[in-house]
């Protein structure tokens, strides 16, 4: 069933609502999804949650009698062990000032209330994916540290990292969007942000641009003259596999936009959206990328590492 929950991974999340009904909404939504649902409704209730079951993602609802939503945030945001919690603050229409306040303090996404089911395991599904790669990353890098003590008792210290890490070069985002004026806006709104922009209006030139230029963001309108959205992601996932793609729709709830995901988008974004909705998605989109591309030259290191010792040990 094309709902959103393709490809859906495992986690556990907290969904934290003074409202019974708004709470409930949420509980079933993500129960029927099959993922692990805990509740608060209050913000006290909230970080004794987060202590007590160190959830993937907390949903969040600002407007909460005594202890805040955005007073949680911060709170969640200023300790070590809860900052890389995901949190994706609840708004209604009339708290869109509040909104942009938290998203300033930390907050990693947004859902606009009433809660629609598909746009809410969407980004879930977009922010499990990213959890997950740094449990993955975390991981590779605890078993590097094994070996390379490993190797110190035996005499062979060396040292993993030679020097600083040289500084990252300025990340390249193409955008795919037939429309002249939206074209401009997005690439106006993504080079004023210290990125570097590449546009084509069609995904025929997109494909012939990625034979000779890499990108980190590829931004895909799914209606396209020639080959669609849809039709452009699946050929991306061969030439390009290690480059996120966000959809841009005029309508989330669309057959061609679940289609997308499906076929191996990142992450959409709906036409009409506020400047920090595209920042935001491509900023999630490039840690999914860094984490990605680190953990590969992690895993090649470890088993590089590995082979020294089996033939040291030869």
């Amino acid at each position: 069933m094309c709902d959103g929950t393709a490809g859906l991974p495992p986690g556990r999340i907290l969904a934290v609502d003074d409202d019974p009904k708004a709470l409930g909404t949420l509980e079933t939504y993500l129960k029927g999804a099959g993922l692990d649902v805990l509740t608060a409704m209050s913000g006290e209730q909230a970080l004794s949650a987060v202590r007590r079951a160190s959830p993937d993602i907390v949903l969040l609802d600002l407007g909460m009698p005594g202890m805040s939503g955005r007073e949680v945030l911060r709170e969640l945001k200023a300790r070590k062990e809860t900052s890389d919690i995901p949190v994706v603050i609840v708004t209604s229409l009339d708290q869109m000032a509040e909104r942009e306040k938290a998203i300033h303090e930390g907050a990693d996404d947004f859902l606009t209330k009433p809660i629609e089911r598909r746009e809410l395991l969407m980004r879930v599904r977009t922010l499990l994916r990213v959890r997950h790669l740094h449990r993955d990353l975390e991981r590779t890098l605890g078993s590097l540290h094994e070996l390379e003590a490993a190797r110190y008792a035996e005499g062979a210290a060396h040292d993993l990292l030679k020097g600083p890490p040289s500084r990252p070069p300025l990340a390249t985002i193409l955008i795919v969007e037939d429309e002249l004026l939206e074209r401009a806006i997005y690439a106006d709104l993504l080079r004023d942000h210290g990125y570097t922009v590449l546009t084509v209006p069609t995904a025929h030139q997109a494909l012939e641009l990625l034979r000779f230029q890499e990108v980190d963001v590829i931004l895909v309108d799914l209606v396209l003259p020639g080959m669609s959205g849809p039709e452009l992601i699946e050929r991306l996932k061969t030439l390009t596999p290690d480059t996120p793609v966000i959809v841009v729709t005029g309508h989330p709830s669309s057959h061609n936009a679940v289609t997308a995901l499906r076929l191996g988008a990142f992450d959409f974004i709906v036409k009409g959206f506020k400047s920090e909705v595209m920042l935001h998605a491509v900023k999630r989109a490039l840690e999914k990328r860094r984490l990605e591309l680190q953990a590969r030259t992690l895993l090649h290191e470890l088993k590089a590492k590995v082979a020294q010792l089996s033939q040291g040990q030869a």
